[in-house]
């Protein structure tokens, strides 16, 4: 199965949005915590993948 880095950043923003509701279930900032460091981390495949097109493209011209 090939995860594209699209759907990465994806479950990304599902984590943030489970890190807020379990913040807002326990009342601990410690989910929202977790659910946000996990979104970064997931941005960054798409960010790389982004940057390596504008790269190819600024090249070729």
């Amino acid at each position: 199965m090939n995860i594209t880095p699209l759907q990465i950043y994806f479950i990304g923003q599902v984590a943030i949005v489970a890190g807020a509701w379990g913040m807002d279930l326990t009342g601990s900032m410690w989910p929202m915590a977790f659910g946000a460091s996990t979104g970064c981390m997931c941005t960054a495949p798409l960010v790389r993948q982004l940057l390596a097109r504008w790269r190819e493209r600024r090249a070729q011209r």
